[in-house]
């Protein structure tokens, strides 16, 4: 699975899979789980490249040009990466920083907040991700597509801004 996810964006597999071996991960509670990496907060960021251009594309190359089967092409990558992307945020970059602010309940609740903020973002781009990837549009969709892909846009636009200017600030070695 690690092998699957780090493909989906061009890092080395084994160079990862050999990082999560040395973190100690055990899979319990007690004690650190998740090492600090520094590249990894430029990992996250091509990531946020990588997908901001999908997601152009999807207008640019599918919707655009009225082409429904790539479009549908583009979500189905786009999803792919966006939940690849999810993954890693979640268990290598928030566990790692719970760890690290064990001792600081006030940021500890603001990056748990930053957590839940991303859940329900997740949640609206999958729907989105779903409710269009397929190969022929009703009028209604047609219609409601536009509208939808802003409104996911600024979404990620406003998110994307805040991790990267705010939130991964605070990922530092312990």
């Amino acid at each position: 699975m690690i092998r699957f996810i780090s493909g989906m964006f061009g890092s080395d597999s084994t160079v990862d899979e050999e990082k999560y071996t040395r973190s100690g991960y055990s899979g319990t509670n007690a004690g650190r789980t998740i090492s600090y990496d520094p590249s990894l907060i430029n990992a996250l960021k091509k990531d946020h490249y990588t997908l901001i251009d999908i997601f152009q594309r999807i207008w640019s190359e599918g919707y655009e040009k009225q082409d429904f089967r790539q479009l549908s092409q583009l979500l189905t990558q786009f999803k792919s990466g966006f939940q690849a992307h999810l993954i890693k945020e979640n268990v290598r970059f928030y566990v790692y920083l719970e760890q690290a602010l064990a001792g600081d309940a006030h940021t500890l609740q603001i990056v748990k907040d930053f957590r839940t903020d991303m859940n329900e973002i997740a949640n609206a781009v999958v729907q989105f991700c779903k409710r269009y990837t397929h190969e022929a549009f009703t009028q209604e969709m047609n219609r409601d597509f536009k509208r939808d892909y802003q409104k996911i846009g600024e979404a990620l636009t406003r998110r994307v801004t805040l991790e990267e200017n705010e939130l991964y600030t605070l990922y530092q070695p312990s």
